[in-house]
């Protein structure tokens, strides 16, 4: 399989991927961190319970593991993030098989600090930078306009949503929710803990999609991930 082939692929991956956010994201719900195997509730919870239902993540700052199959695909990414959500550095280490012998790595990362974002390829030492039009407050409704999949608040038409109760995930209780779309074939269960989906499992069509948050590290991550690495040539779109 070509090179063209592989970056075919994860492009049609790069565009499914935000749409099924944009539909899951409105299953998400403020929760209090569960106690721990001690019994005993982290200090953290405090400033959890406190985040305002418009920021785009539940956590002031901190990273988180994510790992995605999709189309076949295995997908791992870090997610840095700062003043709750609105700064992300995004990671991506990847080995993509697409096939036996067909191998795509990267190298990439992907900050954004409010409307301003950097995609970066740090093996090639290359960039681009560009301006976001300003999303509405609140991850549900940002992804839903990015993806032109909600408007007005309102579900894409021939969207199911089933509400299934609370479960642990991590330590977070969280909201279960099943959510069907007809269009794509799409049949999911999302657990979400606030803006942020913990996890995602379900089929498009014939094919196994499945995300999760593997860990949580609400440590303040080093401000140098969110610059630009030095060396590294960016062009302006």
């Amino acid at each position: 399989m070509s090179n063209n082939l592989i970056s075919i692929s994860m492009k049609a991956i790069l565009k499914v991927i935000p749409i099924m956010f944009a539909i899951t994201a409105f299953s998400c719900g403020n929760k209090t961190k569960t106690s721990d195997a001690t019994g005993e509730t982290s200090a953290v919870s405090k400033s959890e319970e406190k985040a305002p239902a418009d920021k785009k993540l539940p956590f002031e700052h901190g990273s988180y593991v994510e790992e995605s199959n999709m189309m076949g695909m295995d997908l791992k990414k870090t997610v840095y993030f700062d003043k709750w959500g609105d700064w992300t550095a995004t990671e991506d280490k990847s080995e993509i098989t697409i096939m036996k012998g067909y191998t795509q790595k990267n190298n990439k990362l992907q900050i954004v600090k409010g409307t301003t974002h950097w995609d970066l390829d740090l093996d090639k030492k290359t960039g681009t930078t560009y301006e976001s039009l300003a999303l509405p407050a609140g991850m549900a409704a940002a992804l839903g306009a990015a993806a032109g999949a909600a408007v007005g608040g309102k579900m894409m038409e021939g969207t199911e949503i089933k509400q299934l109760g609370d479960e642990d995930y991590l330590g977070y209780k969280c909201k279960k929710t099943q959510v069907k779309y007809a269009q794509m074939q799409m049949d999911v269960t999302t657990l979400s803990y606030g803006n942020l989906t913990m996890k995602m499992e379900g089929t498009m069509g014939k094919a196994p999609i499945s995300t999760k948050i593997t860990s949580i590290d609400l440590s303040a991550p080093p401000a140098s991930i969110f610059e630009v690495p030095e060396g590294v040539q960016i062009t302006k779109n």
